[in-house]
């Protein structure tokens, strides 16, 4: 009985090694940054995304918008861009409940970014967010295959764009 199990282990073993080399490898890649908050007075905050690799951003690309019901949320970008899935991890001062996630602060998807909204006592506190962005594939390796997907700004239109309007 020991040698058959020794021997199904063996083949189980033996199998796994084979069909390791075949099947397709996956990967998930991930990227953090924080967005720090400072506030310097009333009605006066300002933010910073701060990422490994490139240069701090201030106000990045953060907005205000009014809500339904007449609230006004300040949104910032967390530049991570075609991820497909963002987390907050942490917030600092953890004890801050002047920002409570849903209800203060939350993660909301545009257009191809990912932004990071502030309402009620949160825009006006010092906070700092610590997130991590999900990539299905190496961020790296899209942008330099799709290096004209990038070659203009939002409000700009490609040439060929304009024509079909047109048309």
């Amino acid at each position: 009985m020991l040698l058959m199990e020794r021997v199904t282990f063996c083949v189980v073993v033996l199998l796994c090694s084979v069909y390791a080399d075949v099947l397709p490898k996956t990967s998930y890649y991930t990227s953090d940054r924080v967005l720090e908050c400072i506030n310097y007075g009333p009605n006066v905050t300002r933010c910073s995304l701060k990422e490994e690799g490139r240069n701090t951003e201030l106000n990045p690309g953060c907005f205000e918008e009014q809500t339904e019901k007449n609230k006004t949320r300040v949104y910032c970008r967390l530049n991570c861009e075609e991820s497909d899935e963002t987390t907050v991890l942490a917030k600092v001062p953890g004890a801050n409940h002047k920002c409570n996630n849903f209800f203060t602060y939350h993660l909301e998807r545009r257009r191809r970014d990912w932004y990071i909204w502030r309402s009620g006592e949160c825009i006006s506190t010092t906070i700092s967010f610590q997130v991590r962005c999900g990539f299905p594939k190496d961020p790296r390796q899209f942008y330099a295959q799709y290096k004209q997907l990038f070659e203009y700004d939002e409000g700009d239109v490609p040439l060929d764009t304009d024509a079909k309007r047109r048309s």
